[in-house]
């Protein structure tokens, strides 16, 4: 009998503007990488409680609605706290405020789609 073994491997990206979202998966998809994407921060945290064991990586915006990307985190980090994180916005941010959703990295928006690919290969490896 083979077994199979789950591998994590999925990307979640989670941001309230679509055509980020359709570009990164697109970008990733390209190079690779299995991605899926969610306008709202609530839907992604329902697909992470039942599919978690899937995701590897997680970006997220952080100015959201109808929760933000630090309370998004947060809940991520209950669910399941292997999963790694990646903060993106476009707007300026403290210091302390990443420190405390305990993020595995950040960046600021626009990203060279040659640094996103570079970022999310250090997670999820190359295909």
């Amino acid at each position: 009998m083979v077994e199979f073994t789950l591998e994590r491997n999925l990307v979640l990206l989670v941001d309230d503007e679509i055509d980020i979202l359709n570009l990164f998966k697109d970008v990733l998809n390209v190079n690779g990488i299995d991605a899926r994407t969610f306008t709202n921060p609530e839907l992604a945290l329902e697909e992470l409680e039942g599919n978690h064991a899937k995701y590897k990586l997680v970006i997220s915006d952080i100015r959201m609605s109808p929760i933000s990307g630090f309370e998004f985190i947060k809940k991520l980090r209950d669910i399941d706290p292997r999963i790694k994180v990646v903060l993106m916005t476009a707007f300026e941010i403290e210091a302390s405020q990443l420190k405390e959703v305990h993020t595995d990295e950040f960046f600021n928006k626009p990203i060279e789609i040659d640094k996103l690919v570079q970022l999310v290969k250090r997670y999820v490896g190359s295909p």
